[in-house]
């Protein structure tokens, strides 16, 4: 299923042409790497595709009902919840349908509510709805799920309930902004060079955890170890345009040896080409001014 689609899209800075009509479709489960040396506009295309900054002409098509998830390079959280407290607002939702089955629960003791069959039949019914949309939407294992993520990317050591994100260094932050985005689990997993601030281990545990990451995910890093473990397909942003190649990163480097190597022969080729048709006149010179 194509979840986004980038069509003719082209941005300039001021006079400065930045992105030239490209092209990037993203299905479910992609695996994708965007690359290209700095400044070749990689993070302005990510913010496009994020929604975050316009373009100049060209468009998007994404389903209404396809969500995107945006961590951009060292992007940390600032709030004055706590740890755990800034994780849970992601599941706001499910906190609100525990609320109303706690009430429901409480309607059920009602007498008078028993002795009324029909309406104690539709408590009933609506409950087991309730309960079972709860469960769908992952209600008995979310704090589960959040002490996973944060046990993966090293914040075992703090006191989840009391320590303060703010007190948290730039760092951590980021590492903090990009659980959060791990437990949202968008469709589209936008993550422009995750791997700062982490070390080895935490490293290794994310890699691990996109491997199995249940939506798209599209991402910038300069680490190319890291790539060739998660992503399937590399596009490259060259001199504004952009070109796909199926494989990991160190695929994509085999590719490019390869087509470098047909452009040298090509080029070395074209040469003797010139060579020969540039003796050939030099001859045909020398044989015209022989005869007059």
């Amino acid at each position: 299923m194509i979840i986004l689609q980038v069509n003719q899209l082209t941005k300039y800075f001021g006079a400065d042409l930045i992105l030239s009509n490209i092209k990037l479709e993203i299905q479910s489960k992609d695996r994708i790497a965007l690359v290209g040396r700095n400044g070749a506009g990689k993070s302005t295309l990510l913010k496009i595709i994020a929604g975050e900054m316009s373009y100049d002409s060209g468009e998007i098509i994404k389903p209404k009902e396809v969500s995107i998830g945006y961590l951009a390079q060292d992007s940390g959280l600032h709030s004055s919840l706590s740890i755990w407290e800034e994780m849970m607002t992601v599941f706001a939702p499910l906190k609100t349908i525990e609320k109303q089955l706690r009430q429901m629960e409480l309607q059920m003791g009602d007498p008078d509510l028993i002795a009324d069959s029909s309406r104690y039949e539709k408590l009933l019914k609506d409950y087991d709805a309730l309960q079972e949309r709860y469960k769908e939407q992952g209600g008995y294992q979310y704090e589960a799920d959040i002490r996973s993520i944060l046990h993966g990317l090293q914040f075992a050591k703090y006191d989840y309930m009391t320590t303060p994100v703010q007190s948290l260094s730039g760092g951590q932050r980021t590492r903090l902004a990009l659980g959060k985005l791990l437990l949202m689990k968008p469709d589209l997993l936008i993550l422009d060079e995750p791997t700062n601030h982490l070390d080895l281990e935490t490293l290794t545990w994310l890699e691990q955890y996109l491997q199995t990451y249940p939506g798209a995910i599209l991402i910038v890093s300069h680490d190319r170890y890291f790539l060739d473990k998660v992503v399937t397909q590399v596009y490259e942003l060259s001199r504004t345009t952009l070109k796909r190649y199926t494989g990991n990163y160190s695929r994509y480097l085999e590719q490019k040896a390869a087509e470098y190597e047909r452009e040298r022969k090509l080029y070395e080729k074209q040469q003797e080409e010139i060579a020969k048709l540039q003796d050939f006149i030099q001859r045909n010179i020398a044989r015209a001014s022989t005869t007059r």
